[in-house]
C-alpha cells in the first residue's frame, strides 16, 4: 500500500519530444528528413503521429533516404537526434502512437523506467499498453524485428519449420 506521500508517477520532464511535421514547399527539409530516418520507428507509428497514410509515409521515407545520400547534414541530424533521445522521449512516443506498435525507443524506455523502480502496472498505464506487453518487453519477447536495423528476426520454429512444411 502506498500513501499519497510516497506515490510516484511517470512524468515527462525536460524538453518534450514532438514529431517533425512535413515542411511546406520551398522550406528546408533537413529536420523532417532526419525525423523520417530515425531508427526503430515503424511506418505505422509515423502514420499515427503525423496523421498521414502509410503510403504517404513510405514516400516521405524514400525521399528522405534519397536526400540523405547527397546531403551529409541529414545523417548528422539523425545522429544528433539519436544521441539526444531519453527515456522520457520514449514515453512521449508511446503516448502519440495511437494503435501502432510501440516504437523501439518506447521499449527501451520501459526497461529504463523499470530500473527506476516503477511497477509493471504503473509503466503500462503511463505507456498506454497492457501489463502483459510490459512483461513481454522486459523479458525480451516479441522482438520480431531487430531494434535499430529493422531487419526481420525469425523464431527458431520459423527458421527450422516442421518436416511437413520443409521444402523437398
Amino acid at each position: 500500500m502506498t500513501s499519497s506521500h510516497s506515490k510516484r508517477t511517470l512524468s515527462v520532464e525536460g524538453e518534450p519530444w514532438q514529431p517533425v511535421r512535413p515542411p511546406k514547399r520551398g522550406q528546408d527539409r533537413t529536420a523532417f528528413n532526419a525525423f523520417m530516418l530515425l531508427p526503430g520507428i515503424s511506418l505505422s507509428f509515423y502514420a499515427a503521429a503525423l496523421g498521414r497514410s502509410r503510403s504517404s509515409i513510405s514516400a516521405y521515407r524514400a525521399a528522405a533516404i534519397e536526400a540523405s545520400q547527397s546531403d551529409p547534414a541529414i545523417t548528422a541530424a539523425v545522429d544528433a537526434a539519436v544521441s539526444a533521445m531519453r527515456a522520457e522521449h520514449g514515453l512521449q512516443m508511446a503516448r502519440l502512437r495511437g494503435r501502432a506498435h510501440l516504437p523501439s525507443w518506447s521499449r527501451l524506455a520501459i526497461g529504463e523506467y523499470r530500473k527506476r523502480g516503477f511497477s509493471r502496472r504503473e509503466i503500462a498505464a503511463a505507456f498506454r499498453c497492457s501489463p502483459g506487453t510490459v512483461a513481454n518487453v522486459l523479458q525480451g519477447k516479441g522482438t520480431s524485428y531487430a531494434l535499430f536495423s529493422g531487419e526481420r528476426r525469425l523464431t527458431s520454429a520459423q527458421r527450422n519449420p516442421p518436416g511437413r512444411w520443409a521444402r523437398s
